[in-house]
């Protein structure tokens, strides 16, 4: 039996750990932006679409909101009705055992229409 020779990292296996890495965190970052409605296949509209004279959602939307966080298995740890549809959620995600910071802004019908969301530092 011989014994295994070491894993030496080579210039090209280097450039190799570091593309899979990138791409993780891209994936990574880009599931983190989604919006908790958009796992359903549907089309998200986003704020851009809107003017500022389109219809905007009240405080009444806060379930709205509460259903699609807690339909993606996030915990809301506060939140607070910020003005014009717009809301200011922290939620835990417990499978990575992180806290973030999310602006979501919802329409007259109580419909995300744009999800902000960053790490809580």
């Amino acid at each position: 039996m011989s014994n295994p020779k070491p894993f030496k990292f080579t210039p090209a296996s280097f450039l190799f750990f570091l593309l899979i890495c990138v791409c993780v965190g891209w994936f990574i970052g880009k599931s983190l932006r989604k919006s908790p409605s958009s796992s359903n296949n549907t089309t998200k509209s986003t704020s851009s679409n809107y003017s500022s004279s389109s219809c905007v959602g009240t405080e009444s939307c806060i379930n709205k909101v509460r259903e699609n966080f807690n339909n993606t298995g996030k915990q809301i740890l506060s939140e607070e009705y910020l003005d014009n549809g717009r809301f200011g959620i922290s939620f835990l995600d417990a499978r990575r055992g992180e806290t973030y910071n999310a602006r979501v802004t919802t329409d007259c019908n109580c419909n995300l229409i744009d999800v902000n969301v960053s790490i809580m530092r």
